[in-house]
């Protein structure tokens, strides 16, 4: 009886030793893993804004025309057509996703605009201290409510087949047609950078 109870007593200890060696390992990768996630951030962080492009050259004015005559009193036209949105490269002189996120805002006439999982991470934003905003956006948008702000948008970005959500800040409301342009936009840059 004292032999199996010997025996019993030997083999809880092996079990008991791989399993904190199987625990120490794990940790190990843990810290590892935390460690490269907080460089990435602090490289993201780091990474200086690009220079503010230099000022457009205001376009050629051609002569004035003969004058077209407007609706006449009580006459209604239809609806205004929506502004087009400027060209923009996102992708030239931006040395990072941030960069190009600099240059969609440009674009768009943002003043800033973050992307983020649906699980409230920051993938790119312009500004330090996103990552509340980012979380607490996300969660409005997985429980379908609208932005906490009038001047907030919300676009949603696929991006190799997941959805990630487009924080956009503006001082006026951006159209249907502007929202599914910055959709668009965002996704090229995250496909172009990540």
């Amino acid at each position: 009886m004292t032999a199996e109870f010997e025996s019993m007593t030997v083999l809880l200890l092996v079990v008991l030793t791989i399993a904190c060696l199987v625990q120490v390992i794990l940790a190990g990768l843990l810290l590892w893993y935390l460690k490269r996630v907080a460089d990435s951030l602090v490289g993201i962080r780091a990474a200086p804004l690009p220079p503010p492009p230099p000022p457009l050259s205001p376009p050629s004015v051609p002569p004035p025309e003969a004058p077209v005559p407007g609706p006449a009193a009580g006459e209604t036209t239809g609806p205004a057509p929506e502004a087009a949105v400027p060209p923009v490269d996102l992708f030239r002189e931006s040395p990072d996703i941030q960069g190009s996120v600099q240059r969609l805002c440009e674009k768009y006439r943002l003043s800033d605009f973050l992307i983020a999982t649906l699980d409230g991470l920051v993938v790119v934003s312009l500004y330090p201290g996103s990552s509340e905003e980012a979380a607490r956006s996300s969660d409005l948008y997985r429980r379908r409510k609208k932005p906490e702000s009038p001047n907030v948008s919300f676009v949603e970005v696929d991006h190799h087949g997941e959805a990630m959500l487009g924080v956009a800040r503006s001082d006026r409301s951006l159209t249907a047609r502007e929202r599914n342009g910055l959709a668009e936009d965002a996704r090229k840059i995250l496909d172009w950078w990540l």
